[in-house]
């Protein structure tokens, strides 16, 4: 079991690296205008729906191959950092319905999203959360320790 663990855990990294290489890759690409994937959307499709099935299957290996104080430890960090992480975004949300572009555009601009803020709404959602997880499993492993 102590191998399939470690395999998992190698499996997880290097997915995690390839994934964002190519990230790198087709945000250069479509930011470059000249691109396969900015002239051609159906292959960027296609590349982001197969890691995203890849990146599924290797986390549910992953997870059958952790301990149940590191599943706790998950579970508790995405339901309260998480969670804490999402209600950053909702403030953001009414403060861009109450406050209309003149407080959200210089965010938008920012972030050089302009023309793009589906895609900046996704970013102003996950980050937080992705954010709040990392900070609440770091808390639990040290309150657990």
């Amino acid at each position: 079991m102590k191998n399939l663990r470690a395999t998992a855990g190698w499996m997880m990294g290097a997915f995690v690296l390839m994934s964002l290489i190519l990230g790198g890759i087709m945000g250069y690409d479509i930011a470059s205008g000249t691109g396969l994937m900015r002239n051609n959307p159906t292959v960027a499709f296609v590349v982001v729906g197969f890691v995203l099935i890849a990146a599924m299957a290797v986390s549910v290996f992953w997870w059958l191959t952790i301990d149940e104080a590191q599943r706790e430890a998950h579970k508790w960090a995405w339901y309260w950092g998480g969670s804490s992480g999402l209600l950053i975004s909702v403030f953001a949300f009414v403060a861009a319905l109450a406050g209309g572009d003149a407080l959200m555009m210089p965010y938008v601009r920012f972030m050089d999203y302009e023309g793009h803020l589906v895609a900046l709404g996704m970013i102003t959602s996950l980050a937080p959360a992705i954010i709040g997880y990392g900070i609440a499993w770091l808390i639990w492993w040290l309150r657990h320790r």
